[in-house]
């Protein structure tokens, strides 16, 4: 039996759960227009800029997703993990996904959308 570390992973084949959940994601990202998916230790999204990145931990149990939405403003809600001021007129937006209902909430497709627009700008 192989022994699960704290690696991020990109690929989510092994985590049914956390892969339906990257399924809603990701078919709601394709709805906005062209987007560039990369996959290394987590799949990053891009349109002129990244704006989004998921990933998971071998060791994370499914249906645990980690993301990142990338905005040039601070949004404040009481679903996000936490924000972070990375450099100015950057700020990470860190949500952990759950449930399909959070994956597929209004508020979730509204943050990836912002993320998509501002990824558009530059």
């Amino acid at each position: 039996m192989s022994k699960k570390t704290s690696k991020m992973i990109g690929v989510f084949t092994s985590k049914p759960k956390t892969q339906k959940y990257v399924e809603i994601i990701e078919g709601y990202v394709s709805s906005l227009g062209d987007c560039k998916k990369e996959i290394k230790a987590q799949a990053s999204f891009s349109v002129d800029r990244k704006f989004l990145w998921l990933w998971a931990y071998e060791r994370t149990s499914d249906g645990t997703l980690y993301m990142t939405v990338c905005l040039d403003k601070q949004l404040d809600n009481p679903n996000f993990h936490y924000v972070a001021q990375v450099s100015p007129n950057r700020w990470n937006h860190h949500v952990v996904v759950k449930s399909e209902e959070m994956a597929r909430s209004n508020w979730l497709q509204q943050l990836v959308k912002e993320g998509f627009e501002f990824a558009k700008k530059y």
